[in-house]
């Protein structure tokens, strides 16, 4: 009932957006239509208003401009509202839009979330087809599947770089599949396959966790097997079978931005804290405590590296990274990946291990607090 309701309101919105009511002078940059904001990648950016001068369709449209001659981001002038109505259909965002000297690019985008805000079910803003320059008024489309799984949809005009985009005549309208989808995560299964975590040289995804010499695969029955013949399950917090045919249990526990993982392997007691200052692995007498450098890695802006140096060189290192700093990660992976670094110091950095031949996946930095 609530995600009719906001559809409704949503509606009502649009409506409002698209026809308008009685204009006045004060419509050029105040009045936006209730529901839709601004949102830019960097503060004072950008921002929007309503045109009555002209409007391709319509009494009203508005408008989304840079307010900088030179600005590196982007903006959007957008709405977000509840999935609920829109489940299982094929739903079609569409708007009249032009531009002028828009040094960069413009375009529809829609966004369908789930209960991961970080990956989305579906994604498309026209980069494929950017508005580029000064465009002429025309209706662009973006048309996406709503999954039942999905939570709420996001749609609207974005601008990268100068120039000036305006949007009017917004329609949201469910369509039948003889009408193709724009989704750019169409690839998904292609995309699964990338690493989204990784954990010193241990890169992992939601179907595999590999190093050097070293791969598990999910099965079918939701456990793990690895190349040297030892599974492990998941319980609830607990990740539980052999590592090097040793028995192992370890329950994974968020307390705070900190993350442990606790338990036996063979019959010594375990202990891993990840936490902002530093990363300590503890197994029986063997030991490793490594603190959180300031500077992220240059080639991979979403890790954190820990480093233990002895005075004179830096001996001992460990990043972490995507997936492997959220709150809640996935646990088998953790518990693999952290596994395979070991509790000994490793190496210095000239004589490590290479990493997988696999291209990291550009997974979006953490956030301060993890």
């Amino acid at each position: 009932m609530i995600d009719r309701m906001k559809h409704g309101l949503t509606l009502l919105w649009l409506a409002a957006f698209a026809l308008g009511g009685p204009a006045s002078a004060a419509d050029d940059k105040k009045g936006l239509p209730e529901g839709w904001f601004v949102t830019e990648s960097s503060p004072q950016l950008y921002e929007a208003g309503l045109d009555t001068q002209g409007p391709c369709e319509g009494n009203r449209s508005a408008w989304l401009r840079s307010r900088q001659g030179e600005p590196a981001g982007y903006g959007t002038f957008m709405q977000a509202f509840g999935a609920g109505a829109f489940r299982g259909k094929r739903l079609r965002f569409s708007a009249v839009v032009r531009t002028e000297d828009v040094k960069g690019w413009s375009g529809l985008w829609m966004r369908v979330e789930g209960e991961d805000a970080r990956e989305p079910l579906a994604f498309d803003n026209m980069q494929s087809r950017a508005l580029v320059g000064t465009t002429a008024c025309k209706r662009h489309e973006v048309v996406l599947d709503v999954p039942q799984d999905a939570r709420s949809i996001m749609a609207g005009l974005m601008l990268s770089g100068t120039g000036k985009a305006w949007i009017g005549a917004v329609r949201f309208e469910t369509v039948d599949t003889s009408v193709p989808v724009t989704n750019l995560l169409a690839d998904r299964g292609r995309r699964e396959e990338q690493p989204t975590g990784r954990i010193g040289d241990v890169w992992f995804n939601r179907k595999q966790v590999e190093a050097s010499n070293y791969r598990a695969l999910l099965k079918p029955d939701g456990s793990w097997s690895d190349n040297y013949s030892n599974t492990l399950s998941v319980s609830g917090g607990t990740v539980r079978g052999t590592w090097r045919q040793l028995p192992l249990r370890l329950t994974v526990k968020t307390e705070g931005s900190s993350t442990r993982l606790e338990g036996q392997w063979g019959r010594e007691p375990v202990r891993i804290e990840l936490s902002p200052e530093k990363l300590t692995l503890k197994h029986g007498i063997f030991e490793r405590e490594l603190t959180r450098e300031d500077e992220r890695p240059e080639y991979d802006r979403s890790c954190i590296r820990y480093r233990r140096g002895d005075g004179l060189s830096r001996s001992d290192e460990i990043d972490v990274c995507g997936e492997a700093l959220r709150r809640e990660p996935p646990l088998a992976q953790l518990v693999l990946a952290f596994l395979n670094n070991g509790f000994r110091a490793v190496p210095p950095p000239h004589v490590r291990i290479p990493a997988p031949s696999t291209p990291p996946r550009n997974v979006a930095a953490p956030d301060s607090s993890h």
